[in-house]
């Protein structure tokens, strides 16, 4: 099984090279490039951690139209900084499966006609962001020696060389905050240090969705079912916090979320607000916002939480424990996120769990933390915020 996934990877990886490649070699560029192309694809939680040093490209480009090539998961967020001029979002699952979306995509980045294309992120993936980055033609093509946390090595030697400019990341463990501010460094910003990001208020929010009354947020879900805390536990911490008068609970998350926000809510044996798929991304920033807390998996909603000032629980897990989580920054007007992990001795496993585990369920890092250590932890966060 392991050698078809290797031998379908290698297909796949020599169709996208050749495809890409016509565009490179039938579509003209401009001859007169000048603009400057920000490429970032990643997930929601990765954007609210760069935001601290995306603000530094105006420093940088002053002169310069600054395009931001976004994933549209998040690109309505991108869209209320004046970081950049324009934002172009790229829907991810059309780009990698529709070949006319793709090449429709390619071809605009490449007729735009860039003098810079960067890519800030440090775990490069060969199909999304480096394609962008061969497409492009830009004069100065930038991006971080990276990692294989997202490819495979000899993918990484194809496309190390689609790049005018690769700077160098220590090999030690960092935390995203700092590999960001370790990336802005290398671009000539040599005195930049890692910040917690800070997202102003974006909007009101409208009457359906506003909550008059004190209220926590619960976010249960999270990228990969592995990373999920089993439903009967949030349950269990919803009803006992409800009934130590912490206020309502708000359940939260996207449109494919509302089943297990119910379940949540039913496991609870207590009422809730379920919101899932009922809020924009701008205008869950602005739900958490108003919290008293927030408790959820390692995801996007923690770092929002972080980023606008609301405590928060993050139960941890050890896929990508130390890089994302637990926070290794804490400003005298912001407080990190606290959080809840089983240690074991796999810990840094790229979520590739080899541990015993059901499909479909939690990994063993995440199913032995306990409803009792996620209250304790609650407790703390809040008698640190009074």
């Amino acid at each position: 099984m392991h050698y078809l996934k290797s031998v379908l990877l290698f297909i796949v990886t020599i169709i996208t090279f050749i495809f890409d490649t016509c565009v490179i070699i039938f579509i003209r560029k401009s001859s007169q490039p000048h603009d400057v192309a920000i490429i970032r694809l990643d997930n929601i939680g990765d954007f609210i951690l760069w935001l601290d040093a995306a603000k530094e490209f105006r420093n940088l480009y002053p002169d310069k139209k600054i395009t931001l090539i976004a994933n549209q998961a998040w690109s309505s967020l991108a869209t209320f900084f004046p970081y950049w001029d324009e934002v172009r979002p790229v829907n991810l699952k059309k780009f990698i499966r529709n070949p006319i979306y793709r090449l429709q995509t390619l071809i605009q980045v490449r007729l735009q006609g860039f003098d810079f294309a960067i890519q800030p992120a440090y775990s490069r993936v060969f199909r999304l962001g480096d394609s962008l980055i061969h497409a492009s033609g830009a004069v100065h093509r930038i991006g971080s020696v990276g990692d294989l946390s997202n490819m495979k090595e000899w993918q990484k030697r194809i496309s190390d060389r689609w790049y005018s400019k690769l700077i160098p990341a220590t090999t030690t463990p960092l935390m995203e905050l700092q590999r960001n501010a370790e990336f802005m460094r290398g671009l000539g910003l040599r005195k930049f240090t890692a910040s917690i990001p800070v997202l102003p208020k974006l909007l009101d929010l409208p009457s359906m969705i506003t909550i008059d009354q004190p209220y926590f947020v619960i976010f249960p879900a999270a990228l990969w079912a592995g990373r999920i805390w089993p439903v009967e536990r949030f349950g269990k911490v919803l009803s006992k916090i409800t009934k130590s008068n912490n206020g309502i609970a708000v359940l939260c998350g996207g449109h494919q979320e509302q089943d297990l926000c119910e379940r949540v809510m039913h496991a609870s044996g207590k009422g809730a607000l379920n919101l899932a798929g009922k809020t924009s991304l701008p205008e869950l920033v602005e739900v958490i916002r108003g919290a008293k807390f927030l408790l959820g998996n390692e995801t996007s909603a923690v770092h929002i939480a972080t980023a606008v000032g609301t405590p928060s629980v993050c139960i941890l897990g050890g896929g990508h424990y130390g890089r994302f989580m637990p926070y290794v920054l804490e400003l005298d007007n912001q407080v990190a996120p606290i959080t809840v992990s089983h240690w074991m001795d796999c810990f840094g496993c790229n979520w590739l769990c080899d541990q015993p585990h059901e499909n479909g369920k939690a990994v063993p890092c995440i199913l032995q933390i306990t409803v009792d250590q996620v209250l304790k932890a609650i407790e703390t966060m809040c008698a640190k915020a009074t």
